[in-house]
Formats: structure tokens, C-alpha cells, sequence
């Protein structure tokens, strides 16, 4: 194994089946097989851990296995499993990865033509699971039907098609369907159509990562592209009829987890004054203009904050910022009056059209906006500056008629 420095071959050159590198042979008999004897060792302690491949080639140039590239063995045909792929990480073994997806060690070193436990970082292996029976489609008799993708953007044919009774799934670090969804970078949609009464429900859930609702063909909410858990709720108006629920979801990275259900909580019109009209997605700036990558961004059940002139977030000062909260609502045909108080500055946009705009230094005061709307889903923004001195904004919505 020349990569450790000794070069020795694998023959025993006692027995004339090979010959000790030039420069050793002069060395005794005992000096000879302490040599054999620690390259064994270190041959051993190699094959125990993940090892990167540029290091390796460091090591070892021009002799060692071939790259990790090479060596993906993909599923032959016939096989009675289908692959979970999966790639290695720095400080991943084999054991571990094993454990993780409740397999044996033998069953992936079959699966990728390993014929030690030695694994590369970046190296694609294929974790062996068991090929699913056959069957029918299941047809959309349960209250929702479930659709799985391994992308993240619900792209081309669903890998699991399913009904389940309600949404509500811990999947961990695991999988929907280890033997055919990726752990990661999975998507997945589940569709109801329900008769409801017309009035505002409200929807609670808790996902990670990313979630987008749909009221038959309008998002309602759209946080598809968060990273990380939400656990929040928001107020719709549902006319009255047949309605279709629809809600996508998308798992990137870590833990896999949704749960949602929604119920009347009023029997028409717009959240009242002062409850909650979120979620507001939110960025904070350290600068007045709204300028650059926000320094830090919050999920918020309700726009009512007041700050007394400090901090709002860690990483922002108490003085010289703005902030951006902007949210998707579906809203019921009609005008609406938009009632923000501030100090200092505030600028309210409903589908970019600004209805309200007090941008500057000033004491606290109230202002009023109204704009008519059709039936839909709009975006409301509400962009918020402080100068110094106190700090705070409250803004609701009122619903004035058709």
C-alpha cells in the first residue's frame, strides 16, 4: 500500500513470491515483518473511516482505487430492490449510514460493489430497499389526496400517489416512503374539495420547511420558500359552495414535518380590528432605505409592535432602520380602509399601489388609505421607517362594503 509510505506489495517476499522495495532489502528478517506488520495495522485503520478523495490521492498517487465517480454501481437490472441514493458526507461511516436507514452493512457493500467499509466524501451510494408490490392507484376516496415528488418544485410524475385522512406527519430526518421518496429535496401536494359554508376560516399549522395554500385556483398564503419551521396561523374569507383546498409542501434539508387543519371562526367580513392579520413575512435593514440583504428576517402573527426606541431584532440597532412586512390575503370583493399608526415613517402598498404614504420623521399619528378590490388574492406591504426616539406601528384593515 504505497500510500502509507512503506511500499510494500501485497506477496510475501520470504516465501519468493515477491520482492521488498530497492532500498529495504538489505534490512533484517524481524526489521522486514515489523514493516509487513504495521502496514497491515494502518491498511485496517484506513478502511474504518471516510477518507476525501483528494486526500486519499494525496496519499496514495497514481495506485489507489479509483474515484468515487467510478466506482457508482447503479441498480442492475433485475434486482429485487430499488435504490435510495445517497451521498457521503465528511465523517460519515458505514455503520452509521446503516443505521440511519435500518439496513446492513453487507446489503449497501453488495449494492455498490464494495469490497471493503472504506467510503469517500461526494461519493453517490445507493442504500438497497425493498422493491414495492405492485398494485392499483388508490383512488381519492379519503378526504385528501396525496401526491410526492423527489424535487422540490412537484416537476414531473408524483413517485407516490396516496388518500390520507388528515395532515398531519412527523417524518423526522426520514422519508414519506423510504423504499421510494428521498429524505431530502422532497416535495409533495394534497388536494380536498369539500362543500363549506361562506364566512373566514382560519388555518393553523406547523411545517418545515416550506408550505403554499391554495383556495381552488388563488394562493392564499405562500411561504414556499422558507427554510426552516413555521408554526403560525392566518385568516381567509371562503365564499360559500364547493372549494377546492390545496396545499403544497417542500422539505430541503434536516427534519420533515407538516400539520395543518383550519376551521370557521366567523360567519363573514374580515378579521376585526386589532386580531390577528398575518402571517407577515418581515426584513429588517440596517439602513433607512430599505437597502441590501435584509440584516435579519421574522415571521409574524400580527403587525402591532412597539419597540420604545430599541432594538428590534438581534442585529439591528434601536435607531436609523427600516423594515419591510409583506404578506398574500385573499380578500372578498369591495373597499377596504387601511389604518396604520407609526412613528416615524410608513408606506402601505396593496397589489404596488401605494394607499398610504407618510415616509419621514414624525411623532406617532394615525393614517387612513381606502381602496376597492375585486375577489382575490393580493399583495399587501407595509414598509416601515425609524429615524430615533420612539419606535412603533399597529395596522389593521376594515372591511367599508361593496
Amino acid at each position: 500500500m504505497s500510500g502509507f509510505g512503506v511500499g510494500l506489495r501485497a506477496t510475501d517476499p520470504e516465501n519468493g513470491n515477491g520482492s521488498l522495495p530497492k532500498g529495504l532489502t538489505g534490512m533484517n528478517q524481524p526489521t522486514r515483518r515489523l514493516i509487513r506488520i504495521l502496514t497491515s495495522v494502518l491498511m485496517l485503520c484506513a478502511s474504518l473511516f471516510v477518507i476525501a478523495p483528494q486526500q486519499m490521492q494525496a496519499a496514495s498517487p497514481g495506485r489507489f482505487a479509483a474515484s468515487p465517480a467510478e466506482r457508482t454501481v447503479e441498480r442492475p437490472a433485475g434486482a429485487d430492490y430499488v435504490c435510495v441514493y445517497y451521498v457521503v458526507k465528511r465523517g460519515d461511516t458505514l455503520t452509521r449510514i446503516a443505521n440511519s436507514y435500518h439496513v446492513t452493512i453487507q446489503a449497501i457493500q453488495r449494492a455498490n460493489g464494495l469490497r471493503t467499509t472504506r467510503i469517500y466524501v461526494g461519493q453517490r451510494l445507493c442504500i438497497p430497499r425493498p422493491t414495492p408490490s405492485p398494485g392499483p392507484e388508490p383512488t381519492p376516496s379519503g378526504p385528501w389526496y396525496a401526491e410526492f415528488w423527489n424535487n422540490t418544485e412537484q416537476s414531473g410524475s408524483p413517485v407516490v400517489v396516496r388518500t390520507v385522512s388528515a395532515i398531519n406527519f412527523d417524518w423526522g430526518f426520514g422519508s414519506p416512503d423510504p423504499a421510494r421518496v428521498f429524505a431530502d429535496n422532497f416535495s409533495a401536494r394534497f388536494i380536498r374539495t369539500l362543500t363549506l359554508q361562506g364566512g373566514v376560516y382560519r388555518f393553523t399549522f406547523k411545517v418545515d420547511d416550506g408550505i403554499r395554500v391554495w383556495i381552488d385556483n388563488s394562493v392564499v398564503y405562500d411561504q414556499y420558500a422558507y427554510v426552516g419551521q413555521l408554526n403560525t396561523q392566518f385568516d381567509v374569507e371562503i365564499a360559500a359552495g364547493v372549494r377546492t383546498i390545496r396545499v403544497d409542501y417542500v422539505e430541503r434539508t434536516g427534519k420533515a414535518l407538516i400539520a395543518l387543519n383550519f376551521a370557521r371562526v366567523s360567519g363573514g367580513g374580515q378579521p376585526p380590528p386589532g386580531g390577528n392579520n398575518g402571517p407577515w413575512h418581515t426584513e429588517f435593514f440596517t439602513n433607512m432605505e430599505l437597502q441590501g440583504p435584509p440584516a435579519a428576517a421574522r415571521t409574524y402573527n400580527n403587525l402591532k409592535f412597539d419597540w420604545a426606541g430599541k432594538s428590534p431584532v438581534v442585529g439591528v440597532p434601536g435607531a436609523y432602520w427600516s423594515a419591510r412586512f409583506s404578506q398574500f390575503r385573499y380578500l372578498g370583493a369591495g373597499v377596504y380602509r387601511f389604518v396604520v399608526t407609526s412613528d416615524d415613517g410608513v408606506r402601505v402598498y396593496v397589489n404596488d399601489q401605494l394607499v398610504i404614504d407618510r415616509w419621514g420623521e414624525q411623532s406617532a399619528r394615525t393614517w387612513i388609505g381606502d381602496i376597492r378590490l375585486g375577489a382575490g388574492t393580493h399583495a399587501i406591504r407595509v414598509e416601515y421607517l425609524q429615524v430615533a426616539g420612539t419606535s412603533l406601528i399597529e395596522l389593521y384593515w376594515q372591511f367599508l362594503g361593496g
